[in-house]
């Protein structure tokens, strides 16, 4: 991936689409979008695990719910106490 990251460096070209990395947007703490997601590993009120590129992104918190899935985005809303991406 080494070519690839110096292009898109070079070029300034958005990081998370030519390197299929996730993008990750927060409105306060009671809603994340999670885009260019690979799949959700586990679905529950206080646990969200979702697969990306660069790893499995876990989001803890309370109420925790699916607002929007497509095959692009991933909508959680809630209460997000913390966000870890696990090994």
């Amino acid at each position: 991936m080494g070519f690839r990251k110096n292009m898109t460096e070079a070029l300034e070209l958005p990081k998370e689409i030519m390197l299929n990395l996730p993008l990750i947007s927060f409105i306060g703490r009671e809603e994340v979008s999670i885009e260019n997601y690979k799949g959700i590993l586990e679905y529950g009120e206080e646990t969200v695990r979702v697969s990306t590129a660069t790893g499995i992104l876990r989001l803890t918190g309370s109420g925790l719910c699916i607002k929007q899935l497509s095959a692009e985005c991933l909508v959680v809303t809630g209460k997000v106490e913390k966000m870890e991406f696990l090994q």
